[in-house]
């Protein structure tokens, strides 16, 4: 074909193209191969193109299955005097029935058919020949690269039938003296953009011989297209013949020689088991948002390896001989794709769901009745996230988690008690969500629940501060040791010169504080379950005399929360509450304690019994383990240096572990959560935030 005549054609085809395309024959945007090998100094086209997935070289040598051959095959290929004026990297080819030829290539040509150095060319096509139509009539044209429809025309021989007879070459380059032919460009057209932003892909012959992605003389099967189409079909008017309007053709011929015997790509990235995070390694969703990838090269191959991410820019990879790796930088929430790339060829995508939400879990009805004379109540819960599985807990008895659980759930026969039913769930990427409990009473016997100190009924342990101008104020703690969001209880509390946070000290199931005015009256002043505290009852005047009062959960094993107090001589007495608000009776738990600042901690070893802390005059923390009769025969040194903390709290459970915390503030104003390790210590701590020196109040 001459310059003049190739040229036509593509004019030609580009103007049928548009006046008789439907809205999906629009031409997909261009796609870049994924490599363009370097010039061949003996012929001067470039050695190889790369679709990602294998090399091909361009093919022109006699006896190679090469659609073009030298002028004479009996001598060797030399430019320009025994070399062939058009030939092809790659070419597919189809026919059967009305479809006379579809092919589909990426040829080298020369401008004028003539083989002259500087004439070289090079362009992406697409051929489209279909006979034995309906004149004027519409046909849609579905094939492995695309989706297109042309009007037929007449045919100059039988006017009575039509046929389609198209060209698109894309990508045609033109070269001059000056400016050498843009072989990228060639590259970028090839037959448009396919499979989310990657290259376009060539057709491969199922049972290619080695060396090559098919055969010239021989039809089959094919794979590898990227539209997904491994076929032509024409549909319209008599396209399959008289009174048959769909034709499907499904083998093809393929020319392709691999360049250097290279016929592979990397490996395909594959998430390293610790960035698969998860109930799976190798399900490809996690919650790291800056996982490490690796994979091999083949052998022989050498680097270097680039890393595409989401069609971005190349980013480099350690190679270690043939392995490599690269740590990813942080990635958003969703659906990524990874390639990673060397010498041209592209391994196949990784496709993996980065996750970092983690689902939410609420106990739902009936809820287990509290108290309740049913010693195996059952707890339902549910999640949005149908993937979600739980973990459930049953605290004091059952403090590890149990992973096979599922709604509803019923424990084994408990005894009389207070207990704190607990779900969580759990998502394919191992987030973990936020707790949701139900506190629960057994009949009228012993318990304390790690969740005592919950003033909103989130299932999270909360606590009251009390500013310098008197307002006192409800932190809801997130499950997590800190505090983010406050409720203002009122105004006056200043008038206090003791408050303290505990649980339910009514019997209505929601927490309470206690509170000493200035005339030594102590109150208990009734939670509403929202965090603010609107009626109190009056336990009695002449609290005056003792030097630190500290409301507590279930000390003296009655199944109600009770009260500690140290009077002015240094005697500790645990005071037995009543369900309704008071302290009638007392049991006086030992002498020496004026020197010790005490605070009511919850459950510190998981016996199932309250406990307290004490901070000795040194500045040692000690952990005092309950006995469930109103006294603390045994301690556990917490350790020294907490003279720095001029406010000590016990918090119950802040981060949702089920084991009970504390909270404590620093000279500087700094509130720390402190969490308990089940044994008495609390080893690690959590920064709430600063600025907390303007509460003189913290319970």
């Amino acid at each position: 074909m001459t310059t003049t005549a190739r040229r036509l054609a593509a004019v030609v085809s580009g103007a049928l193209l548009a006046a008789s395309l439907a809205p999906l024959a629009a031409i997909p945007a261009s796609a870049e191969t994924a490599g363009v090998g370097p010039i061949d100094d003996a012929n001067g086209f470039p050695t190889w193109y790369s679709d990602g997935t294998v090399r091909l070289q361009l093919c022109y040598q006699a006896g190679q299955g090469c659609l073009a051959e030298p002028p004479n095959p009996n001598e060797t290929a030399s430019y320009p005097d025994n070399f062939p004026d058009e030939a092809f990297w790659f070419a597919a080819e189809a026919s059967a029935g009305n479809l006379a030829l579809y092919e589909a290539a990426l040829e080298a040509a020369h401008a004028n058919e003539a083989v002259i150095d500087g004439d070289q060319q090079g362009f992406g096509r697409l051929r489209f020949r279909i006979e034995n139509l309906q004149p004027n009539q519409d046909y849609t044209v579905t094939h492995p690269y695309g989706v297109h429809t042309f009007r037929s025309t007449p045919d100059p021989q039988d006017a009575s039938l039509g046929e389609i007879n198209v060209t698109l070459d894309e990508g045609v380059c033109t070269p001059s003296a000056t400016v050498p032919c843009d072989w990228a460009g060639v590259g970028r057209a090839f037959l448009g953009d396919f499979a989310d932003g990657t290259t376009a892909t060539f057709l491969r012959q199922v049972g290619a011989e080695a060396g090559t992605i098919g055969s010239i003389d021989v039809a089959r099967p094919v794979t590898g297209a990227p539209s997904g189409n491994n076929f032509v079909q024409v549909v319209g008017p008599d396209a399959g013949g008289p009174g048959v309007d769909t034709l499907t053709v499904s083998e093809f011929t393929v020319q392709g020689l691999i360049a250097d015997g290279a016929d592979g790509s990397p490996s395909t990235p594959d998430l390293q088991a610790g960035s698969d995070s998860g109930r799976s390694t190798t399900d490809n969703i996690t919650k790291v948002t800056t996982p490490t990838v690796a994979g091999t090269l083949p052998t022989g191959t050498a680097g270097p390896v680039e890393l595409i991410v989401d069609g971005g820019p190349p980013q480099a990879a350690t190679l270690n001989g043939s392995a490599y790796s690269a740590t990813l930088g942080a990635l958003s929430q969703g659906v990524h794709r990874i390639q990673a790339r060397a010498n041209g060829l592209v391994s196949p995508t990784l496709t993996f769901t980065v996750d970092t939400t983690a689902p939410v879990v609420s106990v739902t009805a009936p809820f287990p009745s509290t108290p309740s004379l049913d010693n195996t109540p059952s707890l339902t819960f549910s999640s949005p996230d149908a993937q979600a599985r739980y973990e459930c807990r049953l605290l004091p008895t059952n403090g590890d988690w149990d992973p096979t659980c599922s709604s509803p759930k019923t424990w084994d026969a408990q005894t009389n008690g207070f207990y704190t039913f607990s779900v969580r769930a759990t998502d394919a990427a191992g987030n973990i969500g936020v707790v949701a409990n139900r506190n629960v009473r057994i009949g009228t016997g012993t318990g304390v629940t790690s969740v005592s100190q919950d003033f909103n009924g989130d299932g999270r342990a909360d606590m009251v501060a009390r500013d310098s101008s008197g307002v006192l104020w409800t932190y809801m703690g997130n499950g997590s040791g800190s505090f983010p969001t406050r409720v203002r209880v009122g105004t006056g509390w200043n008038t206090m010169n003791s408050i303290s946070a505990t649980g339910d000290l009514t019997g209505d199931g929601r927490a309470d504080i206690v509170a000493r005015d200035s005339s030594g009256v102590l109150w208990t002043y009734r939670g509403n379950g929202s965090g603010t505290f609107p009626t109190r009852i009056r336990v009695g005047a002449g609290w005056n005399t003792m030097k630190t009062i500290s409301a507590a959960s279930d000390i003296t094993g009655d199944g109600r929360n009770d009260l500690l107090a140290i009077d002015s001589s240094g005697v500790l007495w645990s005071y037995s509450g009543n369900n309704s608000g008071t302290f009638p009776s007392r049991i006086r738990a030992g002498a020496g304690w004026g020197t010790m600042a005490i605070s009511a901690a919850g459950d510190l070893n998981r016996d199932g019994n309250a406990d307290l802390v004490a901070r000795d005059s040194s500045g040692v923390l000690w952990s005092y383990m309950g006995n469930a009769a109103g006294a603390f025969p045994t301690r556990v040194r917490a350790g020294a240096g907490w003279n720095i903390m001029n406010a000590i709290s016990g918090a119950a459970d802040l981060n949702s572990d089920g084991r009970d915390d504390l909270v404590a503030r620093d000279t500087s104003g700094v509130l720390w959560s402190y969490l308990g390790d089940g044994a008495g210590t609390f080893p690690n701590r959590v920064r709430v935030g600063g600025g907390w020196n303007v509460m003189n109040v913290l319970g």
